[in-house]
């Protein structure tokens, strides 16, 4: 072997040995500061960086610790769980999944009564727009989901310790530089209440009523309805908390906008809306550990479109007022006033002049 062939044999070596180490470190840095919480609660006096919902959720309910939770789509996203904890006296994370259905949200929620016996109370919102999903709906396929973070196989781990975002969010944690050198919490956590404009003038520029088709008569919730719902409602909410009878979950309807409710009533769907949502309420009343809310008579906040910044979504001082009504109790749906409230509810709509708010 000549001198130039034994100069690139130990070239290689070198490099090789390098390259291991480099992996090694880079691997060793991931594990150690978990920028995903994947394998501990964060290190004390690191900020760590919130924002990849479906990284960090399952990693969150895992590891870190709490006896209380928030949780459902984007809905809850503006909520403080700081809040929570002083009405409730408890110590809680907010975990959202924009977009997320009811089975997602049902299989975290699985996850966090599993691995924590210390969970007592959980607020959850149920999406009216979801009312008619299938029990396994998913808005995100399995191939887009970071899977190797949710299951007990060691071996894929790899797809987590060297991934480059993983790698380069651990060094600003540790660094304490970049995103990791801006203050987090929960309450913080996928918050966009401070990046949109909120009022009537921004809804209005997505939704225009004169272009909802409106039907000759109404729909109503028909027995095929009934099973969807009954099928997803059991699957993903009542089995749940059968299972873990000493949670307190308080369930509540997120509140849309008049004006979600004005695309409903002229699109012949609002007695549907109404109907599945009372029968949704009985079947979680079925379950001694599930409270029941339903905001749509919170006339302050339904009529107000200075709380939403579209159709839908409400702003943090809305989740802090649902908070608060659910600690009070009102909105309480009960086997007693199931019949009355929503008699009311279908009375006050189908007599409420819709015009005004345009």
């Amino acid at each position: 072997m000549n001198k130039s062939s034994k100069k690139s044999i130990i070239f290689i070596i070198v490099f090789m040995i390098c390259a291991a180490a480099v992996s090694i470190a880079c691997a060793s840095l991931v594990v150690y500061i978990d920028p995903y919480m994947h394998y501990h609660a964060p290190i004390q006096g690191k900020n760590y960086i919130l924002k990849e919902q479906r990284y960090l959720n399952d990693g969150i309910v895992k590891n870190c610790d709490y006896d209380a939770m928030i949780c459902g789509s984007s809905m809850t996203e503006c909520f403080r769980p700081s809040v929570m904890d002083s009405y409730f006296g408890t110590k809680g994370i907010k975990v959202p999944f924009s977009g997320g259905s009811y089975r997602e949200v049902g299989d975290l929620l699985r996850t966090a009564c599993a691995s924590n016996p210390n969970l007592k109370m959980v607020i959850r919102g149920l999406d009216c727009n979801r009312f008619f999903d299938s029990k396994d709906e998913r808005d995100y396929d399995e191939d887009t989901y970071p899977i190797y973070l949710y299951d007990n196989n060691i071996f894929n781990d790899v797809k987590y310790v060297f991934s480059k975002d993983a790698i380069i969010d651990s060094a600003l944690i540790l660094i304490h530089r970049g995103e990791a050198a801006k203050p987090s919490s929960f309450d913080t956590y996928s918050n966009w209440n401070g990046d949109y404009v909120f009022g009537k003038n921004t809804i209005l520029a997505s939704y225009s009523r004169d272009d909802v088709e409106t039907p000759e008569t109404e729909n109503h919730l028909s027995e095929e309805d009934k099973a969807l719902i009954k099928e997803n409602i059991t699957a993903n909410v009542t089995d749940i908390a059968a299972l873990y009878p000493n949670v307190e979950f308080n369930i509540y309807f997120t509140p849309y906008s008049i004006y979600y409710i004005d695309f409903y009533k002229k699109s012949g769907e609002l007695q549907r809306q109404i109907e599945a949502e009372k029968y949704i309420s009985s079947l979680l009343l079925e379950c001694d550990n599930i409270n029941v809310y339903s905001f749509y008579l919170k006339s302050e906040l339904i009529e107000n479109p200075d709380y939403y910044k579209d159709l839908a979504h409400h702003g943090q001082d809305a989740s802090d007022m649902i908070i608060g009504w659910i600690y009070n109790d009102e909105g309480l749906i009960t086997k007693d006033n199931i019949d009355s409230y929503y008699d009311e509810l279908i009375e006050y709509y189908s007599n409420l002049d819709f015009d005004i708010f345009f």
